[in-house]
């Protein structure tokens, strides 16, 4: 049985254009014009237990909005989904305790922390034995 079922998964977003010039402004308060961004696009795939998932592409691709419907922060607009055996937005509660999530989107130097620390806290977080984060840090 499969950990993860993703079927059409979709999201939309409505975002509101400003409308340019003195006119347009009054315009855009009183009638605004709203545009539909598709975020996610009917993605689908399986995932069975144990298996590693890689979400890789440009910013806006709709990586985090997928991980955020996965885990139920985010409804979707159309399609299904099964997270061991919970449906994520209908069962946020109950899948919480089952999952763990990290946006690790900017693995950047922390201005608190000297580089080298940071380098070593971040060999600590992807699980990197010792040697091999002081060979990366080199």
């Amino acid at each position: 049985m499969a950990a993860i079922t993703v079927r059409e998964l979709r999201k939309t977003f409505q975002t509101k254009h400003k409308a340019a010039g003195l006119r347009g402004s009054f315009r855009s308060l009183f009638r605004p014009q709203y545009a539909t961004v598709e975020a996610v696009r009917g993605i689908s795939f399986e995932m069975e237990p144990g298996e590693l998932l890689g979400f890789i592409g440009p910013n806006g691709a709709g990586k985090s909005t997928t991980i955020k419907m996965l885990t139920g922060i985010l409804h979707p607009t159309a399609g299904e989904a099964d997270v061991l055996g919970y449906c994520p937005w209908r069962e946020r509660q109950k899948l919480a305790h089952h999952i763990g999530t990290v946006f690790g989107q900017r693995p950047q130097l922390w201005y608190h922390l000297p580089a080298m620390d940071t380098f070593t806290l971040f060999g600590k977080i992807y699980d990197l034995d010792d040697a091999e984060t002081r060979r990366r840090i080199a």
